[in-house]
């Protein structure tokens, strides 16, 4: 047996015993003959602790088809052991059963996910999809009732974004925004009016491919089918939390494909506890995922932010991250804006040609060039006669690390950050890749935020 296989196992048999935060005795002897079953050493446990979950069932899935059967009951046997089999085991024992045996009729796989930045309630089962499926949702919310009866039955709570959305929305923008002051206390009023407006626009699709793929890193909801997400436990992988989960793909007959699972559910477990969050007008309910999907938006982790000139207070800065690009001067600010500018229409060439009649037209676009810097550089406060001269590569490469050593530092927070660096790209010229929708400046009010492209002022200056 590889190793591989016996570090997996170790990892799913630790997670099966730890499930109930209860360590009995019989526990420890059916682990001990699993170890001596599968001559699993020290070293191996080790490596396994280093694995999470879903790491651990994708290696045994390799495994052949009679090492997967025969594990399957040990691990059954495992979680009843002590005689009982707590809502921690039965939940992994379904992820177990769904992933690892032939004769089940929908998609599985486990997923785990680090979850040090938000706490991911245990009860609640999530709708997931990166591309609108209509024949789905248009099941979901022609019998969304009894889809809710069926899931609470069973001791959760079903999680469809476009019902919160509705939830959301029927808060006033005033109250909303009291309620996200008092509950974030630090984030600031441009960031909570972001934040709201996110929760009213609220798209499966777009969470799953932003937040769970973009933000939190977990590839697999950049694509990924109309599925369930339900937790099944958290694990400590190294000094890490891990938040392991369950997909499960849905057909167009999504009721029947619920009743199936819950009806696996409950040969391991009976509920007796039932779920029920009231939603009520002027109720905010801030708990389980309406708390989460807040949570989520406000980690500073992830974001993909709008740009912002921001000439009144001599700021370049990314207003749905609150932070600004820090330690540069004007003349960096103004050469960063001017790429902002220039990026839409495919960047600046800097190369120097050695025709005649092409010299001449360089020597136009960069005059044209230099014009446009100069403008920017006295938005910024700067006397436009002492703009450093861009074209010479010795004055402008050294801005342009300075910038890209400052927008390094945001790496941790800003959405694929090399998107906001200036880059030299494969026709020569100089750009920043990201979206002209993100290019923005602001007026006197700093909560006042516009697209460049709106600008008749600044069209003025990119088209000199």
């Amino acid at each position: 047996m590889k190793q591989s296989e016996k570090a997996s196992i170790f990892r799913i048999v630790t997670d099966l015993i730890k499930a109930d935060s209860i360590i009995d005795t019989r526990e420890i002897e059916k682990l001990d003959s699993i170890r001596e079953r599968f001559a699993i050493k020290k070293e191996d446990e080790m490596l396994g602790f280093s694995y999470t979950f879903a790491n651990a069932i994708r290696v045994l899935l390799e495994s052949p088809k009679s090492l997967q059967c025969e594990l399957a009951a040990i691990f059954n046997e495992l979680a009843m052991s002590d005689n009982f089999c707590a809502r921690e085991e039965a939940l992994l024992l379904l992820t177990l059963r769904l992933c690892m045996s032939l004769d089940i009729k929908l998609e599985c796989k486990a997923v785990s996910i680090e979850t040090s930045s938000v706490n991911i309630d245990p009860t609640q089962i999530l709708y997931v999809e990166s591309n609108f499926d209509n024949d789905v949702n248009w099941e979901i919310n022609e019998k969304f009732r009894e889809i809710v009866a069926e899931v609470r039955l069973a001791g959760f709570d079903l999680v469809y974004l476009p019902k919160i959305a509705e939830h959301y929305r029927a808060i006033s923008n005033t109250d909303f925004l009291k309620i996200a002051g008092f509950l974030y206390p630090n984030v600031s009023y441009e960031r909570l009016k972001t934040v709201v407006q996110h929760m009213h626009n609220l798209s499966t699709s777009e969470f799953c491919k932003d937040q769970l793929a973009g933000k939190l890193g977990v590839r697999e909801f950049s694509v990924v089918n109309p599925s369930l997400m339900i937790k099944i436990g958290d694990s400590f992988v190294g000094d890490k939390n891990i938040a392991n989960f369950l997909l499960v793909e849905l057909d167009k007959d999504v009721i029947s494909s619920i009743r199936y699972i819950l009806d696996l559910f409950s040969e391991y477990y009976h509920t007796s506890h039932l779920n029920y969050l009231r939603e009520e007008k002027g109720r905010y309910i801030f708990t389980g995922f309406y708390k989460q999907i807040f949570d989520i938006y406000m980690v500073r982790k992830g974001i993909k932010s709008p740009v912002v000139i921001d000439v009144y207070r001599g700021h370049i800065r990314f207003s749905e991250a609150d932070l600004k690009i820090e330690k540069l001067h004007r003349r960096e600010k103004a050469l960063y804006a001017l790429f902002m500018l220039e990026s839409a229409s495919g960047g600046v060439n800097f190369s120097k040609p050695t025709t005649p009649n092409e010299l001449a037209r360089y020597t136009r676009r960069m005059t044209a060039v230099q014009e446009k810097y100069r403008l920017i550089y006295k938005k910024f406060g700067g006397e436009p006669q002492k703009a450093p001269d861009i074209s010479k590569s010795e004055i402008r490469l050294p801005m342009i690390a300075l910038i890209r050593k400052q927008l390094k530092a945001l790496g941790d927070v800003l959405f694929h950050v090399d998107d906001y660096m200036i880059q030299r790209n494969m026709f020569g010229n100089y750009c920043i890749n990201i979206s002209p929708s993100l290019c923005c400046y602001c007026g006197v009010n700093a909560n006042d935020i516009y697209r460049l492209s709106d600008s008749e002022e600044w069209q003025r200056i990119s088209a000199l």
